[in-house]
């Protein structure tokens, strides 16, 4: 009898380890975010090889796929290789072909009932909206650089999208009792800062506006400026854009709300050119593991509280290695367009109701798999089972943790000709400003890792 309830069990392993999308064992016993600390640490001393090799590589059923895509594009696009714009892309159009599938349905279906007897580890990775948009990002950077504004219009209109997508579908309610069991959160009031949801992104409305800008579409740099400042109000060199640009297309009304609320228009020298820095810097945080006690109920009625494993964030906000730059021998400080620290939490915090709908669930589950091996197994059933059920009882901390941590933005107009740009005594950047141009500077400081890029617009 014993020798039938441990080879059932092992079926039953084997059986949460199949199905539409596929984990390991390591995956249920060791959660992502301690399988991606090498990599970060390798990629904040610098060693990019080092962090390259060291990156998960899954087959495209396994339910981390699409997030090993993003890490190795990420990965690749801090160290310059050309293959990171062809995997950026590889993900978005696995995303579309994953939206418009109607059997993915099924196939989720499928994974969230292997998730009850598991964890929500071998749930397929979907990247989140604000993961999407920063993809987008990249992309449109990376043919910035190569002095293809169209591609990166493209790929800015794309980013925008995705977080109209994403508001459209984030308007339902969340059921009472979920609620109260989301309170029992631990606070990530500090990381969230006051970002209204997880997916709308200051950066990729400022770059898309910017690259509005440098075709010498106005309006529609005018009107993507304007949702960047929606979102981060107090960025006083967005206030500054948005007086320059509704001055210059005689948007009066707009002028004198603007100029009551932020302020009198610096003035401008002619022949001078504008010089836009972007800082990305740090790390986005990993999530940690958090124990939550719920209560089951049994046939009769009683109570008993189970310990459930899900993710949080520490309430610490990423403190900037810079905050400002020497830019043509002007001291500039350094104003953030997104904390991704923030989108990153808001959204943990948005999927805290189902997370919890289905850790009750899987309480029940793996509870009446505990009790049908004790009654056929005695014993040995009920601790092969009890030691299931605590080794895979870990937290979900899947998330694209190789993204920056902070995006800032300086921005001012210089005389034509070479100048230069200091971070510290360490970093410093040589450009030149064309007259009347547009110039940018895009920076990456992740510890001892410093890139820079410059182009004219």
């Amino acid at each position: 009898m014993r020798k039938r309830v441990v080879f059932g069990f092992c079926l039953l392993l084997l059986s949460n380890l199949s199905g539409c999308s596929t984990v390991g064992f390591s995956d249920l016993f060791t959660n992502y975010a301690s399988q991606l600390t090498p990599v970060r640490q390798a990629i904040t001393n610098n060693q990019l090889n080092t962090a390259k090799q060291s990156l998960p590589t899954n087959s495209e059923s396994h339910s981390n796929y699409l997030l090993n895509q993003l890490e190795h594009a990420r990965v690749n696009d801090l160290n310059g290789d050309k293959n990171a714009q062809s995997q950026f892309e590889s993900v978005y159009q696995q995303m579309q072909v994953k939206r418009q599938k109607a059997k993915v349905q099924l196939g989720s279906s499928l994974e969230q009932s292997n998730a009850l007897l598991t964890n929500d580890s071998v749930i397929a990775y979907t990247p989140a909206p604000y993961e999407m948009s920063m993809l987008h990002s990249y992309k449109a950077l990376n043919y910035v650089y190569q002095n293809d504004i169209e591609g990166a219009l493209v790929e800015v209109r794309r980013a925008n999208k995705v977080q109209t997508d994403a508001l459209n579908e984030n308007q339902g309610t969340i059921d009472d009792a979920l609620k109260a069991a989301q309170q029992q959160y631990p606070d990530m009031g500090a990381l969230m800062k006051d970002v209204k949801n997880g997916f709308q992104n200051a950066f990729t409305f400022y770059l898309s506006g910017l690259l509005y800008e440098s075709s010498k579409q106005y309006d529609d740099a005018y009107i993507d400026y304007k949702k960047a400042l929606e979102i981060n109000p107090e960025n006083s060199y967005l206030q500054q854009t948005i007086l320059r640009l509704a001055k210059r297309q005689g948007f009066d009304d707009d002028y004198a709300q603007f100029e009551k609320r932020f302020g009198k228009l610096k003035n401008t020298v002619n022949g001078q050119g504008e010089v836009i820095v972007l800082v990305e810097q740090g790390l986005v945080p990993k999530k940690e593991e958090f124990t939550l006690r719920l209560p089951i109920f049994t046939s009769k009625g009683d109570a008993r509280f189970y310990s459930v494993a899900l993710p949080v964030y520490k309430n610490t906000p990423y403190a900037e290695k810079f905050d400002k730059i020497e830019l043509a021998e002007q001291a500039l400080p350094l104003k953030p367009l997104v904390h991704i620290e923030a989108l990153a939490a808001k959204t943990l915090e948005e999927q805290t109701p189902a997370r919890v709908s289905r850790q009750v669930l899987r309480l029940v589950a793996k509870e009446k798999v505990r009790a049908e091996l004790a009654r056929s197994g005695g014993d040995v059933g009920n601790i092969l089972a009890n030691l299931y059920n605590l080794a895979s009882e870990q937290a979900d901390t899947r998330s694209w943790l190789t993204l920056p941590n902070q995006i800032s933005v300086a921005r001012s107009f210089v005389s034509e000709g070479a100048h230069s740009l200091t971070l510290d005594a360490k970093h410093s950047v040589d450009f030149t400003v064309s007259k009347q141009g547009l110039t940018l500077i895009y920076l990456t400081s992740i510890n001892n890792y410093f890139n820079s890029h410059v182009v004219q617009l």
